[in-house]
């Protein structure tokens, strides 16, 4: 049974996922789906150019400068990479338990079926690619081995990276809902503080009419609808903000 402070403990953990989902907004969603999915263009397209750099090494005349490209777009591919996990330039990294459990897997380098997670899946395939890339560089003996072992993890990686971007797809529908939800509950406390705010103002107008009214009832009174209506300008304020920002 858990006890109290680990049940505080998983309320804190729920609070600050809540509020770090709240921080990413629908622009910077659509730019993580991007980034995701284009991650599964880039690494066939790695692998692309260095069959081309490997052919043209061979003297076979395709892929003129493909080696060249394939280096950049695996640039592209790790420095990418980096951004999705560790965030940068506005992108908020793993910023939910689901996202961390799709590179990282459940807090083992391994998931139930044995097989690596894909933050390490794609650190492998990095090294992969540029271990072919230098091998056709620089040692020709070994190119066409390095390229077959790069050749044989695309397809697994592509597989894993289909279902990362599948992830953050799922991510922002989530925060879709849970955003619809808070501006309906800001619309009902809103509702509330207003029929509040219409009763103690009705009271106000009683006390005030009767003769023996005193000045400190009605300094309660006004005391009293004061408060609730600068409580209700705050709600509006943070409805106005989140609706602009959905």
């Amino acid at each position: 049974m858990a006890t109290t402070i680990e049940r505080v403990q998983v309320v804190r953990s729920d609070t600050a996922e809540t509020e770090a989902s709240n921080e990413v907004t629908n622009e910077v969603l659509s730019s993580l789906i991007n980034i995701a999915g284009r991650q599964r263009m880039l690494s066939q397209r790695i692998v692309f150019k260095a069959m081309l750099a490997l052919r043209e090494g061979r003297g076979e005349g395709e892929g003129h400068g493909a080696l060249a490209v394939a280096r950049d777009t695996l640039r592209t591919f790790a420095d990418s990479h980096a951004a999705l996990v560790q965030g940068r330039d506005g992108l908020p990294g793993l910023f939910s338990p689901a996202l961390r459990e799709a590179f990282h897997g459940k807090g083992d380098t391994r998931n139930a079926s044995g097989n690596s997670h894909v933050a390490k899946k794609i650190a492998d395939f990095i090294a992969l690619a540029g271990a072919a890339l230098d091998a056709i560089a620089r040692n020709p003996a070994r190119a066409e081995q390095a390229v077959e072992a790069l050749i044989a993890s695309a397809d697994p990686l592509l597989n894993d990276l289909h279902a990362v971007t599948a992830v953050y797809e799922q991510e922002s529908r989530r925060i879709a809902r849970m955003q619809k939800r808070e501006q309906q509950q800001l619309i009902e406390r809103i509702k509330s503080i207003a029929k509040e705010a219409h009763i103690v103002s009705f009271n106000g107008q009683i006390v005030a009419s009767r003769t023996n009214v005193t000045g400190r009832e009605f300094a309660v009174v006004a005391g009293v609808m004061t408060s609730i209506t600068k409580e209700l300008e705050a709600v509006v304020s943070a409805f106005v903000k989140k609706t602009a920002s959905a």
